[in-house]
């Protein structure tokens, strides 16, 4: 072993980026001993344990203990250690599908807020939608208003099972059969838009779709579609398929329940003349 390659602790510290109180207290516990102490208690490291360090504070990072850790290297073998390092890389995949969904909700919620400011109340349009990835909740019939709360905790385990975080953006599905009544107070899924790992593939099919928007608060919407349902007989438009009810601008963005933005998009069969 070379003398060369040894480091004091204020150099090691410096390498691995690792404050020199934290190996101090690392070799006070026993997890990271220097290779040899002087007479005058300062300690030395091998550049080979920068090594050890790196990987130390990968497991830290990935939530192990400290005392896991000590546990780990004390009694480390290439099976323990094969099995150890299986193990993170599990924690790790999982890590960076939250990390993934946390970047999709920020763009999906910048999406939205940068529709909105393009969205006027006073009209509707008729607009081609591709074809939209979703998770859905459960099937239920229920009024806007009277919100199931079993719904809602279902739909919160759905989106953490598939690594989304709190405040993902989510909406309420109205049936085609109610669309076809002239009913717009009940629902039969929530869903976010998401491509899923964990639960069946459900999707907001492509198509025209006539889009309304207008303020009001959560479960107030129901004032909003007997205009939506007299501009499509006035128009002749035919519903095919669900309506799908989102807002666009909520309590993220904006203090006033009763100035949430909400948009509701309705599947009819493609209009004449376009």
């Amino acid at each position: 072993m070379l003398q060369s390659d040894f480091l004091p602790i204020s150099a090691f510290s410096k390498m691995s980026e690792v404050p020199r109180k934290t190996l101090i207290y690392y070799d006070s516990i026993g997890l990271f001993k220097p290779i040899f102490v002087a007479e005058n208690g300062y300690r030395y490291y091998h550049r080979n344990q920068l090594d050890t360090i790196g990987v130390i504070h990968i497991f830290k990072e990935l939530g192990m203990s400290l005392e896991e850790i000590r546990e780990h290297l004390s009694h480390r073998t290439p099976d323990s250690t094969l099995e150890l390092f299986h193990k993170q890389e599990e924690i790790v995949y999982s890590q960076i599908q939250k990390l993934q969904r946390a970047k999709q909700m920020i763009i999906q919620r910048a999406e939205n807020i940068r529709q909105s400011l393009h969205m006027d109340t006073t009209r509707m349009d008729v607009v081609w939608q591709d074809k939209m990835p979703l998770l859905l909740s459960s099937p239920v019939r229920s009024c806007k208003k009277q919100f199931p709360e079993e719904l809602w905790s279902d739909f919160q385990k759905r989106l953490q099972r598939e690594h989304a975080p709190l405040g993902y953006p989510t909406g309420v599905m109205i049936d085609k059969e109610d669309m076809l009544r002239c009913d717009g107070d009940w629902m039969t899924h929530m869903y976010s838009r998401m491509e899923t790992f964990h639960y069946k593939q459900e999707y907001m099919p492509e198509g025209y779709y006539l889009v309304a928007c207008a303020r009001a608060d959560y479960g107030d919407t129901e004032r909003i579609f007997p205009p939506i349902f007299e501009y499509i007989r006035k128009h002749h438009y035919t519903i095919i398929g669900h309506a799908y009810e989102e807002y666009m601008q909520d309590e993220v963005v904006l203090q006033n329940p009763e100035e949430y933005l909400v948009r509701i998009m309705v599947h009819i069969e493609k209009p004449k003349g376009i």
